[in-house]
């Protein structure tokens, strides 16, 4: 392993955990009734989009993995949409991850700013970037609670279930 082989590798950390806070930072401003609702679910039902997410996990694989042995090029163009869009709805449930973080670790109540959701991403990746524990713990966990918070909050109805459950309801 060379030098230019390490600087490669950190280049290629700090640019992708430059695009996870720029995206993040896009997506909590375009779509902020999507990030509340997987926030919601995320901070009230961790294991059911952890679950959610394991199973989407698998349907994906599967699905993707029967369009790419079709012949046909069309069914190769929607298994990389598919793929594309999984990791879009994974990414809306790690904003969402990301924002839960940086409300809890904010000592007071009160509407998130952009300095606390970046600090909430930089939380989360900073947690992944640890060796083992956060390759092999971390990263999975967060990923499958991520696409699983996102898939629910892409749901048709996912605002009220999400409504229902959320700690102001129930005040």
């Amino acid at each position: 392993m060379t030098l230019a082989d390490v600087l490669t590798a950190v280049a290629s950390l700090a640019i992708a955990g430059a695009g996870f806070a720029s995206m993040a930072v896009i997506l909590s401003l375009f779509m902020p009734g999507a990030v509340e609702r997987a926030t919601a679910r995320i901070a009230n039902r961790k294991g059911l989009s952890f679950g959610i997410g394991l199973v989407s996990l698998f349907a994906l694989l599967a699905l993707v993995g029967a369009l790419l042995k079709a012949p046909s090029p069309a069914a190769r163009i929607a298994a990389v949409l598919l793929i594309l869009g999984g990791f879009a709805t994974a990414l809306l449930g790690g904003v969402a991850l990301a924002r839960m973080l940086a409300a809890r670790v904010r000592a007071i109540e009160g509407p998130l700013g952009l300095r606390d959701l970046l600090r909430g991403v930089f939380l989360l990746e900073t947690a992944v970037l640890l060796p083992i524990v956060g390759w092999f713990l971390v990263l999975p966990a967060a990923f499958l609670i991520s696409l699983g918070a996102g898939f629910l909050s892409l749901w048709p109805g996912a605002s009220r279930a999400a409504a229902m459950t959320s700690p102001a309801a129930s005040a």
